[in-house]
């Protein structure tokens, strides 16, 4: 809509509703549309899009989202903990899964 002001909580609702919908690439493309409009991501929307990759499939991604975490000044919670675990073990990738749960009981 013309005039809506493009804020945090906005698109961290709408990558959230990607993760719940499985849409993982537009979940991505909106951290970049956050990116290019100057608004740093909060940890919800770092975790809703780290899910989100795990829904779809794409541990990669979703490994990479959460080494991002800490670029934008942030730290992991246990549920960006939680959400690279299950996209590993969804993806039958047990060896990264356990080093995640083991960098969390550290």
């Amino acid at each position: 809509a013309a005039g809506m002001l493009l804020d945090v909580i906005a698109c961290s609702a709408a990558i959230s509703s990607c993760e719940k919908g499985g849409q993982w690439q537009q979940a991505i493309g909106l951290l970049a549309v956050m990116r290019s409009a100057h608004l740093l991501p909060n940890i919800i929307s770092l975790n809703a899009a780290v899910s989100a990759c795990g829904k779809g499939k794409q541990w990669q991604k979703a490994l990479e989202l959460f080494a991002a975490v800490q670029s934008f000044d942030l730290s992991p919670n246990l549920i960006t903990y939680n959400s690279a675990i299950s996209s590993c073990v969804k993806a039958e990738q047990w060896q990264q899964a356990l080093s995640l749960l083991a960098a969390v009981r550290s």
